[in-house]
């Protein structure tokens, strides 16, 4: 003889168990939903954060007064940083030196913009703060194609141009 309760606790048996089961595949759904987006996210905060990290290392290194290690430093695999362009670069440091005595120390900077012009160039335009005035800065870089997409992020950042100006406007 069936006792009544026996049939209703197996009908909250499978009814629990297929709340179990739906609530388990939406959170492997969402789960694999952000991880899909996360890759892309993720890539366009870390190239960017690259490309700032290696701009505040130039900056930090000018407000301690040695334009050339500076300049040495992120023209490393650059095309600027060869024999054919030493003179330019020789330029600018004094021109960077001259700054200094016209403007004062560099008190800070502040990152204005970035603009992505496909996936492999960059240009990035910083505020640089001296005591008597502001100097806009602008840093195009650019990354080889890569072949595969995983690897893109060994592909290095290279500085293909360089432009400070004291007009604003």
């Amino acid at each position: 003889m069936k006792r009544h309760y026996d049939y209703l606790y197996k009908s909250r048996y499978v009814i629990g168990s297929v709340l179990i089961c739906f609530v388990l595949l939406l959170i492997t759904f969402r789960t694999i939903q952000v991880d899909a987006q996360s890759p892309g996210a993720s890539a366009e905060i870390n190239r960017e954060t690259a490309l700032d990290i290696r701009i505040g290392s130039f900056f930090e290194t000018l407000k301690r007064g040695n334009p050339p290690s500076a300049f040495e430093e992120l023209l490393l695999q650059s095309p600027l940083g060869s024999a054919s362009a030493g003179s330019q670069i020789s330029e600018l440091q004094n021109q960077v030196g001259e700054l200094r005595k016209d403007f004062g120390d560099i008190l800070n900077w502040d990152k204005y913009e970035t603009k992505w012009l496909g996936e492999d160039v960059a240009v990035v335009r910083y505020i640089l703060k001296y005591e008597q005035c502001p100097v806009l800065w602008s840093f195009a870089f650019y990354r080889m194609p890569a072949s595969t997409p995983s690897m893109t992020m060994t592909n290095p950042w290279v500085l293909v141009a360089l432009h400070f100006d004291t007009s604003l406007l």
